[in-house]
């Protein structure tokens, strides 16, 4: 088909119909690694903490303040980096976080004061935001509708394997070597996903979108070619698509706020600022709470680390979900659930109930945080054509980094005034509130074309 016909219609068309194959598993295999190692890199600032903290002498105050300033290099690399995949390319975006958050996670082995550990860890957060939303965004572009959920369900639940390997690290070098041989551990794995990034394709969607129809041609035919030389059998005849429209307009943020997406940006907004506000205001101080309530950092970071095998199956489980029954009422529940499990658990750990129910609470908490972080990754990217769907992504997970922001050091503040109960009480308050904002605001997507579901009202 030649390059000079090629119309978006086409492109879908075409894409729809490809089989998962071996050049899509290694698209999936590699967007999901990197995403692996985002998980590792942003949990083990946690699980070295009550390390770290000892030996910089640093106040609860200034705990919340590192946490804080990864997530704002989080903020602003999340809403940098999907406007950046938005006009240069998906790939590009990939590559350059990749080597930045590698880069600030060496360095910040090296640091010995507290204000050069922010500089590092905003350095490290510009990286990891600014792959996070681009990976979701390629992977949603790339895979077959009836697989996109689940596919990007699953790269989600690569949290909890990254989080089980940061919490493993930390209990074989931390013990022996100190922190800042935990964070050397994990530079060459990202280096590794960035050198195997090259062999893969651009998104042919993307250029489209950019009115570049001879590159989205070769891509898409190599992509074809690739298919059938794995499968062994020509590919069937591609389905009619209906026609698509595509804005000619480069205000891409004047987009998300225009009549037809205002609704869906201030839905996803409030449920991202929300949902990460909620999840670090428990998780980024669970070692060091559990440490101050008189258990070691090594049955600390070990509780945690067993809490968090549930991550995997629960993730693969919401990811299952949301290609069979859906995408928000199950997130609306599970955002509920999470709120509930957190006031459980501030209460076990303040009650200094048996280790066995403080597990049990741990576990359930995790379950219910993997399968609501699986569905909000997933729906995020459906909601924008691909005209805008770096962007918006972007700027919903940078909202979010604003929450994950404030919550460590809100939760450093309230702790010591109002007790734990009470403060893990705020956070869950944030859980409803987004629960309710997707409730209302927030549509269906489960099944349809990306173009379908971004063009409807």
């Amino acid at each position: 088909m030649s390059g000079q016909i090629l119309t978006m219609e086409k492109v879908v068309g075409r894409m729809e119909r490809l089989p998962f194959s071996g050049i899509q598993k290694k698209v999936f295999g590699i967007a999901a690694a990197g995403y692996l190692f985002d998980a590792f890199d942003i949990t083990l600032l946690s699980f070295v903490m009550p390390s770290l903290s000892a030996d910089l002498n640093l106040t609860g105050v200034e705990i919340g303040l590192l946490f804080s300033f990864t997530f704002l290099g989080m903020m602003i690399g999340s809403g940098l980096g999907g406007a950046m995949a938005d006009y240069f390319g998906r790939l590009k975006v990939f590559k350059i976080s990749l080597l930045l958050f590698a880069v600030g996670t060496a360095a910040t082995a090296f640091v010995s004061t507290f204000e050069m550990l922010c500089v590092m860890r905003f350095i490290t957060g510009l990286g990891l935001g600014g792959e996070q939303p681009v990976v979701f965004t390629y992977v949603s572009e790339m895979m077959p509708s009836h697989l996109r959920g689940r596919l990007n369900g699953i790269t989600q639940s690569m949290w909890g394997l990254g989080t089980l390997l940061a919490a493993g690290i930390s209990l074989a070098l931390v013990p022996t070597w100190g922190w800042r041989a935990a964070f050397l551990s994990g530079v060459l794995p990202a280096i590794l996903v960035w050198f195997m990034r090259r062999d893969i394709p651009e998104s042919p969607r993307w250029f489209m979108m950019k009115g570049d129809k001879k590159r989205a041609e070769e891509e898409l035919a190599w992509l074809e070619k690739r298919v059938e030389e794995s499968i062994g059998r020509p590919l069937p005849e591609p389905q009619p698509v209906e026609k698509i429209a595509v804005s000619a307009s480069n205000n891409k943020y004047g987009m998300l706020f225009s009549s037809q997406y205002i609704k869906r940006t201030i839905m996803l907004l409030i449920a991202w600022f929300c949902w990460l506000f909620g999840m670090w205001g428990l998780n980024a101080w669970m070692p060091t709470l559990l440490k101050q309530s008189g258990y070691s950092m090594v049955a600390s970071i070990g509780y945690v680390l067993i809490m968090n095998l549930v991550w995997i199956p629960s993730g693969m489980f919401a990811s299952y979900l949301s290609d069979k029954i859906g995408r928000k009422w199950p997130m609306v529940i599970a955002f509920l659930l999470v709120a509930i499990h957190t006031v459980i658990y501030g209460w076990a750990l303040v009650s200094h109930m048996p280790l066995s129910v403080m597990l049990g609470c741990g576990i359930s908490v995790i379950i219910f945080t993997a399968g609501a972080s699986c569905f909000l990754y997933v729906y995020t990217p459906e909601n924008y054509p691909t005209e805008i769907r770096g962007t918006g992504s972007g700027i919903a997970n940078s909202s979010g980094r604003i929450g994950g922001m404030l919550a460590p050091v809100a939760v450093g503040y309230l702790y010591p005034i109002i007790g734990l109960t009470k403060t893990l009480g705020v956070v869950a308050l944030a859980l409803v509130i987004g629960a309710a904002a997707i409730a209302l605001l927030g549509k269906e997507t489960r099944g349809e074309s990306l173009e379908k579901v971004s063009q409807s009202g």
